[in-house]
């Protein structure tokens, strides 16, 4: 499993600005951090109505993680929340 190509063909077609899209992945042996980066007005849309979008794309890379044999964290970068 790639959780960036995974999540770069799922996420570029719902975003206004996909140039802005980078998927970062960290990890050893079996665990996988995910941090995706995205231009802050298309965050709204990665997270969705009351946080269902974010919660389906964890659900659908730890699925498809665990069919890997990984277990994988998926997290949405929040610049504005580091910088105040």
């Amino acid at each position: 499993m790639n959780p960036e190509a995974f999540l770069r063909d799922v996420l570029t077609p719902l975003l206004d600005h996909p140039e802005a899209l980078r998927v970062e992945v960290s990890g050893e042996g079996k665990k996988r951090d995910v941090l995706v980066f995205a231009n802050p007005r298309d965050r709204g849309r990665i997270i969705g109505k009351h946080g269902r979008m974010i919660s389906a794309l964890r659900t659908l890379c730890k699925v498809a993680g665990e069919k890997a044999g990984l277990a994988v964290n998926l997290e949405l970068d929040d610049e504005d929340e580091r910088e105040a």
